[in-house]
């Protein structure tokens, strides 16, 4: 499996690229012209995973996982919100070239007989397309990924595009709850290695994030969840990632080291700030096991307010803030940038379990709210401990040893001990700001979503509706930015904008919204 993993890898470099003819002397190996479902299956795959990366990126500066660093100028948009369509172009381009490869794996795969590849590939353009839908509202659907049939596809409303996207859902539950793998899919299959009920639990996860992000507002044509069960381990794609140029697992190399051991330069120039720094050092929660797992030097590492720019700002490490370690070959390969042949998660267990804790409080599925909640947190600590072979290196004893300290340790707070809430709203608050706290540096979009839709982790001042002011001085208390335009009550945007090729090429169809206005269809 090791080796038809690194072979089919080495063929995904150029999408749609066919690796058959390779030894046809005849054929420019380079310039490929066709294509099978099978080749370009797991480069959709690990396209899909790679994407991760960046969603995270753009969600850590808006969800106060990281902020700008002293002794560097020139922060724009990053500390002031006036987003452009140059902003973040990559999200939008990056997932319609993923989700055109998909179309082309489901329209070729079904007449060939190839299920599994077929609801596989429409389980991927689901998540991506949820991706997009919960960054930009609404965006190409129906007419999307047609090509020359529609070069200027029309705008599908949001609300429409995720009831269709629960659908699709319905049919790959139904598909891999009872499905036999083929061989090619195993080998394929760079996730699950072929397994079709960890297939339909994920699908049915996904489901159930839809369910709870939408609920009351868009009217999906099923709304129970199947009882294949749900994601109870961390999903990780790992297609033979390796320390090589364009081969590396993607935060690596976007946040540690280049293949040819050079520090990321720009990951130096940030910090986490004061505000995701209170979870961990005690001023919200005392959680010093997880921050040495999360940071570089722990709870004593440099933070500094976003916007920030004088010369006692916190300034990063090198090459980042998160990177244990000393050097491009020695470091513990654990935390968030584990080494560069680690897998790239798409969906954290963690996540799993806090979705299910918030469906049993809304009522959605049956369950106990408590024991969701800390097999959450555990999971988070679980996953910070996996190491660069994506291992799992703790037993049950000491997950429990864990939280048992957690508790021990924050024992008034309702943040960590959720048995002890009374309230609804302060269960959520709970489940939501444990989930911010596990997202952190892996999920930031997730973490930015959350906070969005639901108003946690709370920013407003305690016993009121007012927000802390956004300065210095209420650092431990706001991750907003201290030179934000935003026009909104909370001095946040509400989304960024659509990037300017959709202006230079589909203008006629761009909706026209305001960025510190217009709202994802499920924010509050």
């Amino acid at each position: 499996m090791k080796r038809n993993k690194f072979l089919l890898y080495m063929c995904l470099g150029v999408s749609l690229a066919s690796c058959s003819k390779s030894l046809d002397i005849n054929d420019n190996p380079n310039n490929p012209t066709e294509s099978t479902p099978q080749l370009v299956f797991p480069q959709a795959l690990v396209a899909t995973a790679r994407v991760v990366s960046p969603f995270n990126t753009y969600g850590t500066q808006l969800v106060g996982y990281r902020a700008n660093g002293g002794g560097v100028s020139g922060w724009g948009s990053i500390i002031s919100y006036n987003f452009t369509t140059t902003d973040f172009n990559s999200l939008w381009s990056s997932s319609y070239d993923i989700l055109n490869d998909l179309q082309y794996v489901e329209n070729t795969s079904k007449p060939q007989g190839q299920m599994d590849l077929y609801y596989a590939a429409k389980l991927l353009k689901v998540y991506n397309y949820m991706n997009l839908v919960d960054t930009y509202n609404d965006i190409p659907y129906s007419q999307a990924l047609k090509g020359k049939a529609s070069l200027t596809p029309a705008y599908d409303k949001a609300i429409d595009i995720y009831k269709d996207l629960g659908s699709q859902l319905d049919s790959v539950v139904a598909y891999f709850k009872t499905s036999t793998s083929s061989t090619l899919f195993e080998n394929t299959d760079f996730m699950y290695e072929g397994d079709g009920e960890k297939w339909a639990q994920l699908a049915n996860t996904i489901k159930l994030k839809m369910l709870l992000k939408a609920k009351g507002k868009v009217q999906f044509a099923k709304t129970t969840l199947d009882d294949v069960g749900f994601v109870t381990e961390d999903v990780i794609v790992n297609p033979g990632f390796v320390k090589n140029d364009g081969k590396q697992n993607p935060m690596w190399n976007a946040w540690a080291y280049l293949y040819d051991g050079s520090a990321v330069g720009a990951a130096s120039q940030y910090v986490p700030t004061p505000y995701i720094m209170t979870f961990y050092n005690g001023t919200k929660i005392a959680d010093e096991a997880r921050a040495d797992l999360v940071y570089k030097l722990g709870i004593s590492t440099p933070v500094n307010q976003l916007g920030y720019q004088q010369s006692d700002a916190g300034r990063g490490q090198a090459p980042s803030s998160w990177f244990l370690g000393s050097s491009s070959t020695s470091y513990t390969g654990k935390g968030i940038l584990k080494g560069p042949a680690a897998g790239q998660p798409i969906m954290l267990a963690s996540e799993s379990y806090f979705l299910q804790a918030e469906a049993v409080l809304e009522g959605v599925v049956a369950g106990d709210v408590s024991e969701l909640f800390n097999e959450g947190i555990k999971s988070s600590y679980n996953y910070l401990n996996r190491n660069e072979a994506d291992a799992e290196t703790l037993s049950a004893a000491d997950l429990s040893a864990y939280l048992a300290n957690y508790k021990a340790d924050n024992p008034n707070s309702l943040l960590v001990n959720i048995e002890k809430a009374t309230k609804k709203d302060e269960k959520l608050q709970a489940i939501i700001t444990q989930k911010y706290i596990a997202f952190n540096f892996l999920f930031g979009h997730e973490a930015w979503n959350e906070y969005r839709r639901t108003g946690y982790p709370s920013l407003l001042i305690p016993g009121t509706t007012n927000y802390y002011p956004n300065n210095v001085a209420n650092r431990n208390n706001t991750f907003v930015s201290i030179t934000s335009e935003a026009t909104a009550v909370d001095k946040l945007p509400a989304r960024v904008t659509y990037p300017n090729t959709e202006f230079n090429y589909n203008s006629a169809n761009v909706p026209t919204i305001d960025k510190y206005t217009s709202k994802i269809f499920w924010a509050k």
